[in-house]
């Protein structure tokens, strides 16, 4: 009895310690290894908010706001631009946080086809629809372009970067990403933090670095568009995602990194150095933009999410990328009726106007991603052999990832 008794005791000290370890939060704030976390739900509601930026700024080129008011929404959202940057920074750092040291590089890349090569499809055959309806001065000259657009390589060419779906010029980028990733993560994962810290801050003199150089190969080179110019705020994304997960290195609390971050919105449309194409106010946009993506993301480590994390949020950032994909289109489609596209109207049309095209492209982003997007996923990533050993239950749990990443 007494053996029976004291077994009974361990058992019960046992699961008091596992639940005790499953529900109180996590020690500290203080530095350490994050190895073990892997889902960061800030990120996720944060690509939402990236994408109102971007949808700003493209109400504002197509000119809805007219008069004081399209000046004000200019100030407001000429910088919304900088929306693909954090994106792209976003992109990097996610995917060094999930790297997976057995996944082959094959794997990873029909990981990441499966993930965006459905819905880019269906973007470009809507903007074709679009084209030879209600839009017709984007469509695409010439068949090469567009060839080029289907198989994400016209931002290779300048002149191409807008052919097929104008949007899915950022993709064209993010596919060179995906193909560098797998040489570019084992040697950072190797690194020391020292090397790691010079990487950093190549990064940001590269990205200040951009316009000139693109400056120096005019008609070859485009800093805004070409893939390897954008390289480097990828790769600030990736190699401060390892720093933290390591416990190498602590970012600044959200109260001052959120600021940062409205300052380096403020900061790309700084001058640039007198006589040069040097841009160091953009250093501070990727800058700031990753310090902001750290902070958020080491606070859902240390449990303690943001409001970025709550279930509206984590849907609509689910939804973004969709909504990325659609957006201009909408919002050209609705303004097709005025002269040239460009409304130009008083803020009291405009307002409603701007509405019913939010409202019309999340309405076809939603139904995308869930009749496309994650259907595709799911059937695509059956055929990826390295999951034929993997139980049913964790390759369910593995696309439901995939989807969020």
């Amino acid at each position: 009895m007494s053996s029976t008794g004291a077994l009974s005791r361990s058992y019960a000290t046992r699961e008091a310690t596992i639940t005790t370890t499953m529900t109180s939060p996590p020690m500290a704030t203080a530095p350490g290894p994050l190895d073990r976390v892997r889902t960061l739900p800030s990120l996720t509601g944060l690509r939402w908010a990236t994408a109102m930026l971007i949808f700003g700024h493209h109400l504002m080129a197509v000119n809805y706001f007219g008069g004081n008011a399209g000046v004000v929404w200019g100030v407001l959202f000429e910088a919304g631009k900088t929306g693909v940057t954090l994106f792209f920074i976003l992109s990097g750092f996610v995917l060094a946080w999930g790297y997976k040291p057995r996944q082959s590089a094959r794997s990873f890349w029909w990981h990441r086809v499966a993930r965006i090569y459905p819905l880019h499809l269906v973007g470009v055959g809507l903007a074709l629809l679009a084209a030879v309806t209600l839009v017709p001065e984007i469509r695409t000259d010439g068949a090469a372009p567009l060839v080029a657009n289907v198989f994400l390589v016209n931002g290779w060419v300048p002149d191409w970067w807008q052919a097929g779906n104008a949007a899915s010029w950022s993709l064209v980028c993010e596919a060179f990403f995906y193909l560098s990733f797998p040489f570019l993560i084992r040697p950072l994962v190797r690194a020391s933090s020292r090397v790691l810290t010079i990487v950093v801050v190549a990064s940001l003199v590269l990205a200040a670095l951009a316009p000139q150089i693109a400056a120096f190969a005019p008609g070859v080179l485009s800093s805004a568009s070409t893939p390897i110019l954008r390289l480097p705020e990828f790769v600030l994304g990736m190699t401060l995602a390892l720093m933290l997960k390591r416990g190498e290195w602590m970012p600044l609390r959200l109260s001052i990194a959120l600021p940062l971050a409205v300052a380096g919105y403020a900061l790309s449309e700084a001058p640039m150095l007198p006589g040069t194409d040097i841009h160091p106010g953009l250093a501070g946009t990727v800058g700031f933009y990753a310090l902001l993506v750290a902070a958020l993301a080491n606070a859902d480590a240390r449990g303690r999410s943001t409001f970025l994390a709550r279930p509206l949020w984590q849907e609509l950032g689910r939804v973004s990328f969709a909504f990325y994909l659609v957006h201009l289109l909408v919002i050209a489609s609705v303004s097709s009726g005025w002269p040239d596209g460009h409304p130009e109207l008083p803020w009291r049309q405009a307002v409603p106007l701007a509405l019913a095209a939010f409202a019309v492209a999340l309405a076809i982003a939603w139904a995308l991603h869930k009749l496309v997007e994650i259907p595709a996923q799911r059937w695509l990533l059956r055929f990826d052999r390295s999951r034929a050993r993997v139980q049913p239950a964790a390759v369910a749990s593995l696309v439901a990832d995939d989807v969020r990443a």
